[in-house]
């Protein structure tokens, strides 16, 4: 079965998403049988207080069940 993952982080903390997202992946290796894709998507809320906006990843991936 195929099923999506969405993890959100800030433009500027690539680096802590990046961290999250590959710690799940390695976490759950013995469940997911196959990342399909990955999609990033960047949103800007205009006039907002931290000047930066939301980054999501959506990891498109293959499981016999969908992983938390």
């Amino acid at each position: 079965m195929v099923y999506v993952k969405t993890f959100k982080g800030y433009e500027d903390k690539i680096a802590e998403l990046d961290a999250v997202v590959n710690g799940w992946m390695k976490e759950n290796a013995h469940r997911i049988k196959a990342v399909r894709d990955v999609k990033a998507s960047l949103s800007h809320e205009s006039g907002s207080r931290a000047g930066t906006g939301d980054l999501l990843y959506t990891v498109i991936y293959e499981s016999s069940e969908p992983v938390p």
